[in-house]
């Protein structure tokens, strides 16, 4: 409206003149200059239009809280094939809680610790809460009572925790009651899963991360760089064991955890000198960002 009130007054103003009306009187008698003014005019107002009608793409945010449904379900079917416990088959694993599936490890731990010769745990529900099964105990319920002393110590009043018996089939019923775990929190076990892989220090790598995109999947970094880690491939937690397999070696040939962070972007090249870092005021200052909050995620845990 502002510029069209502008050209408003303009033609008002300018027609008064004497001259400027000569002018366009000159201007019309032309036929192809005002042909071609009309035509470029016309071609200018398609192409703006055009604009306005495309639809605008909408970057679609990661569902993050799906991510680690998914790897909480690889987590139990890792379990399955070693062994550990056994998925019945009508357990569905579409959705289930990585606030219990994570804890899973140790409820197993917890139950073969209790149980003399125990036998092989059965999970038949895994979502918002967990059944877990123990098969051929006649009695159960001393090892039950501390069995579920042990959980409850461990796993904290955010579970609640109880047993249901009958005849020699024994189900620990395992229900999350807490806030839902934010991204830095469910990202330890995969932190700690690609850390073990690759022999690097989970701290270091939890804390990597951090800085970089502070558990964003969809962060975007410089020249095309995305994800946790910012890097030009993979997606999701694929990043986290890129990431882990990347320091992994620049570890193994003898360069520190301050030399692996500083040369982190890009890979240093055969035969450079990752300590030069040192000598770049914003490079060191990241570094020391990066190694500060290392010894946080060691003093709760990640070692």
């Amino acid at each position: 409206m502002l510029w069209v009130s502008i050209f408003a007054f303009l033609v008002v103003y300018l027609g008064k003149s004497p001259r400027v009306r000569n002018w366009l009187a000159l201007f019309f008698r032309a036929r192809k200059l005002w042909r071609v003014s009309l035509a470029s005019i016309a071609i200018v107002v398609a192409i703006v239009v055009s604009y306005m009608l495309i639809p605008k793409t909408q970057e679609t945010q990661s569902d993050t809280r799906r991510i680690f449904e998914l790897y909480a379900a690889q987590t139990v079917l890792k379990l399955d094939s070693l062994q550990k416990l056994r998925v019945d088959s009508a357990c569905d694993l579409s959705h289930p809680s990585p606030e219990i599936a994570y804890v899973l490890p140790m409820v197993v731990g917890a139950y073969n610790s209790i149980v003399e010769k125990p036998t092989l745990p059965v999970v038949s529900r895994l979502d918002d809460t967990l059944y877990f099964k123990m098969l051929g105990y006649k009695q159960f319920k001393n090892r039950g009572i501390r069995l579920n002393k042990l959980l409850q110590r461990k796993l904290g009043s955010r579970y609640a925790i109880q047993i249901m018996s009958e005849e020699t089939e024994h189900v620990l019923q395992i229900t999350y009651k807490g806030n839902l775990w934010d991204n830095e929190q469910l990202m330890a076990l995969p932190v700690m899963e690609a850390a073990l892989n690759y022999k690097v220090d989970p701290a270091l790598l939890m804390s990597l991360i951090r800085h970089v995109s502070n558990f964003d999947f969809d962060y975007r970094g410089q020249k095309d760089a995305k994800g946790l880690l910012a890097l030009h491939q993979g997606d999701g937690l694929e990043q986290v064991y890129i990431g882990a397999e990347r320091l992994g070696k620049m570890l193994q040939v003898g360069i520190s955890q301050e030399n692996a962070i500083a040369s982190f972007y890009p890979d240093p090249e055969i035969g450079a000198k990752p300590e030069h870092w040192s000598k770049s005021p914003l490079t060191k200052s990241w570094v020391g960002q990066v190694m500060s909050d290392v010894d946080f995620y060691r003093q709760n845990g990640l070692k």
